[in-house]
């Protein structure tokens, strides 16, 4: 049993020294004037602010967990009346780092995202799972660029307010934003 329990800590002790935890988030802003698709079609405006800090921990070169949380404020000013969303969002994920070129690595994080907030008048709830390519370019040995791809998303989101529904499911073109971009620092 002492000898089970030795190699069992000598393998964690070895997982663990590769381990890194990483701090960052972005900040994101679109504004579309007449926009022609998407949620806001037919619009005389639509602007979307998000930031989105992230703080996660890599246990070895390739894998790693992390969560993303944070605020996203919607606003369209429509023929009908203006419409404004604000949803504080909590979004856990698993990373798995799939290829490495020199400074430049390519992951995929599954996620899962939570929200809460207000479309309006009313409350709102936003549900959603997905996978999401990404990618890194180390500007230093503790600074990197990361984005996400979101032209590839495949996944289910569905944000519910009042008695109305929007669910969204398959793989899709995020039609607001196609690249997200932030920065890292690992520790």
């Amino acid at each position: 049993m002492k000898k089970l329990f030795i190699t069992i800590a000598f393998v964690a002790a070895a997982m663990f020294a590769q381990a890194q935890f990483y701090l960052g988030g972005s900040i994101g802003f679109d504004y579309t004037k007449n926009p022609m698709k998407g949620d806001y079609a037919g619009a005389d405006k639509a602007m979307n602010i998000t930031v989105l800090p992230n703080v996660g921990y890599m246990f070895s070169d390739k894998m790693g967990v992390g969560v993303e949380f944070g605020l996203s404020y919607d606003k369209a000013e429509m023929p009908m009346g203006d419409s404004k969303t604000t949803i504080f969002q909590f979004s856990p994920y698993f990373r798995y780092v799939f290829g490495e070129i020199k400074d430049f690595s390519f992951y995929a994080d599954v996620k899962l995202d939570f929200g809460f907030g207000k479309h309006n008048d009313d409350s709102a709830t936003v549900f959603g799972i997905g996978v999401l390519p990404g990618f890194a370019y180390n500007l230093t040995d503790n600074v990197a660029i990361v984005g996400y791809l979101n032209v590839v998303r495949l996944g289910f989101d569905m944000l519910k307010y009042g008695d109305d529904k929007q669910t969204h499911f398959g793989l899709g073109v995020n039609e607001n934003t196609p690249l997200n971009v932030g920065l890292v620092y690992n520790f």
